[in-house]
């Protein structure tokens, strides 16, 4: 007789591979590892996480303090989406899913666990051949290499990810992505290849509290307070926005519909909600891919969303306001008409400089107009070049750019530009649209302003999008030459000019140098520097020559 009854079953191999395809980068990866380790650690034991990324070897370890685990808590450390015990405890934390064990299968063949606790040393293995060797799917073996060995070495954790497939390794993501985690985390260590991560906040102008209590959004959120911070220059973007946590477990960062508008780059904050992590609506708030991203459509992120818009919207415009009385002020009108003038001179360089540059790589080959007109109609609009707006990976170099110069007395070096394909996995972005692409960068000069944008800022800041160079007035230098200069405003003061001028031009020179070198421009970073100095020295030229006319 056939049974008639229906069972829901898992194909734990599958199941396995599906879920590291939630992690397929790698400071995604590392940053799951380091998490466990600065979460899971004894009382009175301050987290420390030690990161070996090693490229060649194509191999990373990630060594933690935490408390280690008993062979018996790795058996449930193997278990698919198996509860967490901190969490059914009471204890709050980012352990929901049990997908830590296959992260590691994201970006490598192989996950390698050494664990120590209470003097008991366990080491397993794990790799992706064994997991596709199993046909039944019910359950993999996992290898064990030594079983609570005795040893005295303090508790703590070494995860091996080995064999990894990734053509490339990138070592600065994985120190950007931690160095903003740990933000959450201020009492944690964590070092990537001798490097301490470390998060410092930006200078703050203010800091705006805004309760839940006693308003409509209590019922929901709870009784809760959103801290709104302003910073003193413009963040960069991954440093913009309120910081959506849940007992300290961070969950998404959002400026709540006002990204694009004006002042909003320079608001960032922390908003804790107790309720959104024991929240149990049938649309869950979030799920288990780690995409710090929040459901919507879920009733408490609605409301969370709503309250942040609001209140962000609030302080945004009262930026703005005080802004343009600010401009409207004697001496800042006086500083933006100095600003002007540096602006000037500074464009016409780049207007010279742009014109060299493009009659170098015409006669380098690089430039020329090779189609014609009714072929250019036709290109795809889909094609994809090396620039700054679209995620893609680099594949190779440009076709038909020769790098070796040309002969003659003074040749002239042929950039070597890379070539790259479209690919949304990408870690940061590298592309932008072809020649058929509709969408286009502001072909507009440069910027310059004159902000106080905090005594720990550096003598300038460039904003890469409005191609704005900012002067800080609060930088020491130029505090000490705007005392020296007394009851005379500063804009008359020729020490405070020509400071102001200098430190104008050696940040835009900074800027062409950079952006030349990100496009691989130079085959001598010494041709950077070069570069640099001739900049430099061109301006200081251009300012000087009006003056001895």
């Amino acid at each position: 007789m056939v049974s008639d009854s229906l069972k829901v079953t898992s194909h734990v191999g599958r199941d396995l591979l599906q879920s590291a395809q939630l992690f397929r980068h790698e400071h995604a990866v590392v940053w799951e590892y380091v998490s466990n380790g600065l979460e899971y650690k004894d009382p009175g034991t301050k987290p420390t996480v030690v990161v070996n990324i090693d490229p060649k070897a194509r191999k990373i370890q990630i060594r933690d303090n935490g408390r280690g685990m008993l062979f018996k808590d790795l058996k449930r450390y193997f278990q698919m989406h198996g509860e967490n015990l901190d969490r059914k405890q009471g204890k709050p934390g980012r352990g929901r899913f049990g997908t830590g064990k296959s992260a590691a299968f994201g970006i490598g063949n192989s996950l390698t666990l050494t664990t120590v606790r209470d003097g008991k040393r366990s080491k397993v293995r794990l790799t992706r051949k064994d997991i596709e060797a199993i046909t039944g799917g019910d359950e993999i073996p996992v290898k064990t290499l030594e079983n609570e060995v005795r040893d005295k070495v303090s508790n703590g954790t070494l995860v091996e990810i080995d064999d990894i497939f990734l053509k490339t390794v990138d070592i600065s993501s994985v120190i950007r992505h931690i160095e903003r985690h740990i933000a959450h985390w201020p009492n944690a260590s964590v070092l990537v290849n001798n490097h301490e991560c470390e998060y410092a906040e930006p200078d703050v102008a203010r800091e705006i509290k805004v309760s839940t209590k006693s308003s409509e959004y209590e019922k929901l959120l709870g009784k809760t307070t959103l801290v709104i911070k302003i910073a003193k220059a413009p963040l960069d973007e991954e440093f913009r926005g309120i910081a959506i946590l849940s007992n300290g477990v961070w969950y998404e960062t959002t400026l709540a519909g006002c990204e694009r508008k004006p002042f909003a780059d320079y608001l960032f904050g922390t908003f804790d909600i107790p309720a959104l992590g024991s929240d149990t609506s049938s649309v869950a708030a979030f799920d288990m891919s780690r995409s710090m991203k929040l459901n919507p459509r879920n009733d408490v992120v609605a409301e969370i969303i709503r309250f942040v818009g609001v209140n962000i919207e609030a302080v945004r415009k009262e930026l703005e306001r005080e802004d343009r009385e600010r401009r409207r002020g004697e001496e800042q009108k006086k500083l933006q008409h100095q600003g002007s003038k540096i602006a000037e001179i500074i464009n016409s360089h780049f207007k010279d400089w742009s014109a060299k540059l493009k009659n170098t790589m015409a006669k380098a080959g690089v430039g020329k107009d090779l189609l014609a007109a009714k072929d250019r109609k036709n290109m795809d609009e889909a094609n994809v070049v090396f620039g700054d707006e679209l995620p893609a990976v680099i594949i190779g170099t440009e076709r038909g750019i020769d790098p070796v110069p040309p002969p003659g007395p003074d040749p002239i070096p042929r950039p070597l530009l890379p070539r790259v394909e479209f690919d949304d996995t990408a870690a940061q972005s590298l592309a932008k649209q072809g020649a058929g692409s509709k969408k286009k960068r502001s072909a507009g000069g440069f910027d310059v302003a004159f902000e106080k944008i905090g005594v720990n800022e550096k003598r300038a800041k460039y904003d890469r999008e409005t191609r704005r160079i900012i002067i800080n007035l609060e930088h020491p230098c130029l505090v000490m030459e705007a005392r020296s200069a007394g009851n005379q405003s500063v804009v008359e003061d020729p020490n405070f000019l020509r400071i102001a001028y200098e430190i104008a031009f050696a940040e835009y020179a900074i800027v062409l140098a950079q952006e030349l070198s990100t496009a691989q421009f130079y085959f001598d970073p010494q041709d950077a520097l070069v570069e640099l100095r001739q900049t430099i020295d061109d301006l200081s030229r251009a300012f000087a020559t009006p003056r001895s006319q």
